[in-house]
């Protein structure tokens, strides 16, 4: 009987699309079969393992070479340790509105100091996303710039639906642009 070869019948976009699932896929599987004991340790060899695939996806998908890929690598790591602090803060200020809430929310000076504290989070957002895009356009293309935000966007799907749709136990970060 004669074997027939999916994979090759893919387009190159889907075939690319299909890599990508499996590289975020296949580990994260592998993991939520592993015993939970130093599960924090297994997470993070995880996640380190799941960029660095992601890395060279993301170089294949690009077309960069090993300098604008080592150079890339870096500015995303700097904005991405920048959002999670921001998406930290954001986390705080949404627990101390609910806490408020659920004082009474009578406090009329910490009402208008968490408002301003949200105002400002949200314009260190913008700001944090006007730098990564003049960072990412030292090194990218503008449509490069494009397409790796729809490979971050899609990744981003991709990984809350093998989550069941959760958040998962981290903060939630700023909403995807």
């Amino acid at each position: 009987m004669k074997r027939v070869r999916a994979w090759p019948l893919l387009r190159p976009s889907l075939r690319s699309a299909a890599l990508a699932t499996l590289l975020v896929a296949l580990p994260m599987a592998a993991d939520a079969q592993r015993p939970r004991r130093g599960s924090e340790q297994s997470r993070l060899e995880l996640e380190q393992r799941v960029r660095a695939r992601m890395a060279r996806v993301i170089q294949q998908r690009l077309g960069l070479d090993e300098q604008q890929a080592d150079t890339l690598s870096a500015v995303v790591a700097d904005f991405d340790a920048r959002r999670r602090e921001l998406a930290r803060q954001d986390l705080a200020i949404r627990r101390r509105v609910e806490a408020l809430m659920l004082e009474g929310g009578e406090n009329q000076t910490e009402a208008r100091a968490l408002l301003q504290r949200m105002a400002d989070l949200r314009k260190e957002e913008a700001a944090t996303f006007e730098a990564e895009q003049a960072g990412l356009l030292e090194i990218l293309s503008p449509v490069q710039v494009l397409r790796l935000q729809a490979l971050r966007a899609e990744v981003g799907r991709r990984i809350r639906a093998l989550r069941g749709g959760r958040g998962g136990d981290r903060p939630p970060g700023p909403p995807e642009r």
